[in-house]
């Protein structure tokens, strides 16, 4: 979705990069696999951070909170909704199993597993705005309370741990110990803005120090899972995610200067579309079975889910065009 305050081009290319990679993310395997995990999703919280103004005031907090619920929860809730929908459709499900499916998976905020069986299959890829939501309630309450972003950090730092450890014996509703980890990312964020990161002179130091250790990481098959909890080395994979981070940032920025800039910006300004196109593609329902290769599979979703995109857009300006002519 556009925005009415300037957007930094850059980030939408950041966004754009990361948002293809985790429709690629769900069918590949192997270093593919680990590449894309190891930083995609806390891209996207790291860039929330960046992106934020400060909020000086409990007024300003709960106005952005109510905007937020509208934009990010209940966008949530009603894709779990649709997507419980289509399990009835295409599965044949009773009513009242759908309902139960709908609460159930609204009341955790995340896929559940039992024993390596899904117990709750109907939330998806809507844990991320679940997460984007209560993640962005507990930075804004931590930064009022704490005025200093160094001890700002070190506390969140404290909860992201605290979230680790819980997440270890026990998943908690609506996401928020995956929400405490993302809270802690946009801090990071926050503190890339004060520091003025992107315009700095120790960037491409720091981005080649970046670049060795995320590789690092990435050939010893380790990295991070928000959504399904998967911390080999919850330090080092969070270490991992952020330095992934930097160097896309970096590549982001050199993007720009090619040909592929203009359609990665389109792709980065509706990152939200892609995420709910991609949740109610219908992949895991209808035809996932007629693909026998996990790369073409990603190839041909990846290009099914931009398809509909544009056919998004396209109807979208011809409505506002509509609008206009009215």
């Amino acid at each position: 979705m556009t925005n009415k305050f300037k957007r930094i081009e850059w980030v939408d290319v950041a966004k754009a990069i990361a948002i293809l990679m985790m429709v690629i993310g769900h069918e590949v395997q192997g270093n593919a696999r680990v590449f894309i995990f190891s930083f995609h999703m806390p891209l996207f919280y790291i860039l929330s951070g960046y992106t934020a103004k400060p909020l000086t005031t409990w007024s300003k907090f709960w106005s952005s909170t109510k905007k937020s619920f509208r934009k990010v929860w209940l966008v949530a809730a009603l894709m779990v909704m649709l997507l419980s929908i289509e399990f009835e459709i295409f599965n044949h499900q009773p009513l009242l199993m759908m309902i139960k499916q709908v609460i159930v998976g609204i009341f955790w905020g995340s896929n559940t597993f039992d024993n390596g069986q899904m117990v709750v299959g109907n939330v998806g890829v809507m844990w991320f705005l679940f997460v984007m939501f209560w993640a962005k309630i507990i930075f804004n309450i931590a930064e009022l309370l704490i005025k200093d972003v160094r001890y700002l950090g070190s506390i969140l730092a404290i909860l992201a741990y605290f979230g680790y450890q819980i997440s270890l014996h026990v998943w908690i509703p609506q996401a928020l110990d995956v929400a405490v980890i993302a809270a802690f990312l946009m801090w990071v964020g926050r503190i890339l803005k004060e520091l003025n990161y992107s315009d700095s002179h120790y960037e491409f130091g720091l981005v080649i120090l970046s670049l060795i250790f995320w590789l690092a990481c990435i050939q010893n098959n380790t990295y991070l899972e928000l959504s399904n909890r998967t911390y080999p080395n919850f330090i080092l994979n969070l270490v991992e995610a952020i330095a992934g981070t930097l160097v896309m940032i970096y590549v982001s920025k050199g993007l720009l200067k090619t040909q592929l800039a203009k359609p990665l910006l389109l792709i980065g300004q509706h990152t939200l579309a892609i995420l709910v196109i991609h949740h109610l593609d219908l992949y895991w329902l209808t035809w996932q079975g007629m693909i026998h290769s996990n790369n073409v599979a990603a190839l041909i979703r990846l290009g099914v889910d931009l398809v509909i995109l544009m056919i998004y857009l396209i109807g979208l300006r011809i409505f506002r065009q509509s609008k206009l002519n009215d």
